[in-house]
């Protein structure tokens, strides 16, 4: 019988034993060759994140949108409320997305003027956007605690469930009176658990509540006049 002679070394045996254990996570290095390394995993680029819209809680909405809001609002007895003529001069304050700035419009007509505030530069842009083709309305920009109107100018300025976000009710209705005409007129309305303290503040500033609607659903509507006016 002859015998088969092995020509490896311990030190080449030694080298088999740990390429077969290793061998399951490619560590073992060939003979003459470079070892062969996993590939590293990659990651995958993510795509970018969607800008997001602006925020524009606070801001009211659009007619027509949303059912249950215009049915909360009843935007036509309300205008009709106004008690409007054509040819008036009136300041929408914190028109927000101008929810009853395009019927303000259609109330005073080709000779008045509708003058939609707000301090956000969001809500601005929209409703910029959908008066666009309306000449008789003016989009301004104003200050937080600024009403931004001319002294001696408008008919009527509306306040409509904005005088809650005012640092201070007081000051400010202080200031609207500059803005109004000899008869000019301050309506405001908001939800009813609202009315007490912006009569308050009314009384405060120097305003006699003139009269008063009360043929909403859930809103208050009433009318302030300087009491020295009166």
């Amino acid at each position: 019988m002859t015998l088969f002679r092995t020509h490896a070394t311990p030190r080449r045996l030694a080298r088999l034993l740990l390429c077969l254990v290793t061998a399951a996570t490619g560590g073992c290095r060939s003979e003459g060759g470079e070892e062969k390394r996993p590939e590293p995993s990659r990651t995958p680029t993510e795509a970018p994140a969607a800008e997001q819209p602006a925020d524009l809680h606070g801001l009211g909405g659009v007619e027509g949108v949303q059912a249950s809001y215009d049915q909360s609002r009843q935007p036509a007895r309300f205008i009709a409320a106004l008690g409007i003529t054509p040819g008036q001069r009136i300041a929408d304050v914190g028109a927000g997305l101008g929810y009853f700035t395009q019927r303000l419009s259609e109330a005073v007509g080709p000779a008045g003027q509708v003058v939609a505030t707000d301090i956000n530069d969001e809500a601005l842009k929209r409703l910029r956007a959908r008066m666009s083709e309306r000449k008789n309305v003016v989009v301004r920009k104003v200050e937080p605690d600024e009403p931004g109107l001319e002294p001696g100018a408008y008919d009527l300025i509306l306040l409509s469930e904005v005088d809650h976000f005012l640092s201070d009710r007081v000051a400010y209705l202080t200031r609207l009176r500059l803005a109004l005409t000899p008869n000019g007129r301050i309506a405001v309305t908001h939800l009813r658990a609202m009315r007490p303290p912006l009569v308050a503040a009314a009384q405060q500033a120097g305003y006699s509540i003139v009269s008063e609607y009360d043929g909403l659903p859930d809103h208050y509507l009433l009318f302030l006049q300087p009491a020295s006016s009166r």
